[in-house]
Order: structure tokens, then sequence, then C-alpha cells
């Protein structure tokens, strides 16, 4: 099921976001919302989330029990502003 709705773009402006952009609800918490967007960018790298660690910033060493998807939504939540 698809829904499309308005909203104003104020708080989202920030993003960069462009005709063509994905964003997907990764999890809703006590007043925030995580989600991650994918850019409409032909020429993007695509593959799992240990494949976007090691092209991002090279060598990536995840602590005792973390997650390559935990490390890569922290990263997004940092670079856009999400949850502060």
């Amino acid at each position: 099921m698809t829904t499309t709705l308005r909203i104003p773009k104020g708080p989202i402006d920030g993003l960069g976001l462009h005709v063509g952009d994905t964003l997907q609800v990764l999890a809703v918490e006590d007043g925030s919302i995580l989600f991650s967007i994918s850019h409409n960018d032909p020429a993007a790298p695509s593959g799992s989330a240990s494949e976007w660690l090691k092209s991002a910033k090279g060598s990536v060493h995840l602590a005792n029990g973390e997650s390559p998807d935990a490390l890569r939504l922290e990263y997004y939540a940092g670079k856009y502003g999400i949850g502060e």
C-alpha cells in the first residue's frame, strides 16, 4: 500500500531531497523518527551495509556486538541531525 502526503518542508529542508529520492522509516521513538534517504543517483554504489562501511571510509572496526547496520544508522543520524 502506498500513501502520498504533502507536508511542510521546514523540518526536512536541509536534507537535500530531490524528486525521485526515497525515504524509509527505520524507527519511531519518543519525539523522533529515524529514517534513511536513498538519493536518486544512478552512479551511486549499491550493496550490503558491510560493503558500504568498507567503501565509505576505509577500514571500520566494530565494537563487540555492534552490527554494520547499527553503525550505518548512527552515521545517518549524525549526518542528517536526526534524534537531536
